[in-house]
């Protein structure tokens, strides 16, 4: 009897194994099938560069994991691990009515605004950043999904002051209070990279919406001033004399990670010196598998494979530009302008910083970089472009077949 009752329960516990991956199956295939090329395209260069950051983690990262006391994989497992969840959120986003987003964004925007405030209280500081909160064994940036819902809250902002872009006080004032705000919170964590990254493409989406230069122009200025005033404390005063100052006598050793991060990319000339061959992760350069992943990408492969990794990035926002260009809805337009703007930012100064071009900033590169909340963030917020795309093509025939039926009058 007993036999039967274990034959029984492998016979249930295999048809349910069955269900669920026919669900997935099919999820998958609806989700991701039949779409448009410009989908396609978006969805193929998000997937080669996190297939290539996980290649990437796992080669970075394996020193360091082994000289915690966890195993060679532990980075690069939970990286994957987070990989998946990504996928997933990206397919659900791309399936999720933009309405819905649009309506839950200010929401969740200030919930994110009162996480941000708890880092400040209770979070927990890495690197002289505290912008982390620790729960048990889980970690994660509140920051991070801040930046999607200031994107989306501003977006929503120039859509509802559309008609009153003409006046600072009804048109451009609530977007500017949400960035600076924002902004000012992140820098409370002395998370500077963040804070320039969140700001950055704040601008950009309020300069290209229309902001008349006068109104710029100021606001450039005070977002100078206070990017001076805060660099001029603590550590990242050291960095920046450091990254103005590379060859002077570096007692705290600010220049340390600078230098060998250029070492790095100097060591693998054209060509690299071949996947998993890189001297310099082997704890010689701080942070290797997250803000200076790039440094790694030089050395094993080269000018060549950085020089390709960056061709992608180009080709990922030209991907969201053809999306953008092919939106008639505002808000969605806004939206896609944030995005691409801040993985433009964001890979421009991971890459400028390892290049040495910018002082360290602690910024990670998009969907390369080790770090689950940015990665999951990030192809979250890709989701949300597939999901514009995927309307995009399903309007274009509806559109086309009723241009079509209208009768032509002629005289």
């Amino acid at each position: 009897m007993a036999r039967v009752r274990s034959v029984r329960k492998g016979v249930s516990g295999a048809a349910m194994s069955q269900k669920v991956v026919g669900f997935a199956a099919n999820w998958f295939t609806t989700t991701f099938r039949g779409q448009s090329r410009e989908f396609n395209s978006l969805l193929g260069i998000t997937f080669l560069l996190v297939v290539f950051g996980l290649v990437m983690v796992l080669s970075a990262s394996y020193v360091t994991s082994l000289g915690n006391g966890d195993g060679p994989l532990s980075v690069f497992t939970r990286q994957l691990i987070w990989a998946v969840i990504g996928f997933v959120s990206l397919g659900v986003m791309s399936r999720l009515p933009l309405a819905v987003i649009q309506k839950v964004a200010p929401l969740f925007f200030v919930a994110m605004l009162a996480l941000q405030v708890v880092v400040l209280a209770i979070g927990t500081e890495v690197y002289g950043n505290k912008n982390w909160i620790r729960i048990g064994e889980l970690s994660f940036q509140p920051s991070e999904f801040l930046k999607l819902g200031l994107l989306l809250v501003i977006s929503g902002m120039l859509v509802n002051r559309r008609d009153y872009l003409d006046s600072f006080k009804y048109g451009w004032l609530a977007p500017l209070i949400a960035a600076g705000g924002s902004t000012v919170l992140v820098l409370g964590g002395s998370d500077l990279g963040t804070a320039l990254v969140m700001f950055g493409f704040s601008l950009v989406m309020l300069i290209l919406a229309g902001m008349p230069s006068k109104i710029a122009i100021w606001v450039f200025l005070a977002a100078g001033a206070a990017a001076l005033a805060f660099s001029s404390f603590g550590s990242r005063r050291v960095r920046i004399a450091a990254w103005l100052n590379p060859d002077a006598v570096d007692v705290a050793g600010a220049t340390w990670q600078a230098k060998h991060g250029i070492w790095a990319l100097a060591a693998g000339g054209v060509g690299g010196t071949g996947l998993g061959d890189s001297k310099m992760k082997w704890n010689w350069i701080p942070m290797v598998d997250n803000d200076y992943i790039f440094s790694v990408v030089g050395e094993e492969w080269g000018l060549v494979g950085a020089s390709i990794l960056i061709i992608l990035f180009v080709l990922l926002a030209m991907s969201l530009i053809r999306i953008l260009n092919r939106t008639d809805r505002l808000f969605e337009r806004y939206v896609l302008l944030g995005i691409v703007s801040w993985i433009t930012i964001q890979a421009f100064i991971n890459i400028g910083v390892v290049l040495n071009f910018l002082p360290v900033l602690g910024v990670p590169l998009p969907l390369i970089s080790a770090g689950g909340t940015s990665l999951l963030i990030t192809l979250t917020t890709l989701g949300i472009a597939l999901g514009i795309e995927r309307r995009n093509s399903q309007a274009r025939p509806i559109a086309t077949a009723r241009q079509a039926s209208r009768v032509r009058v002629t005289r």
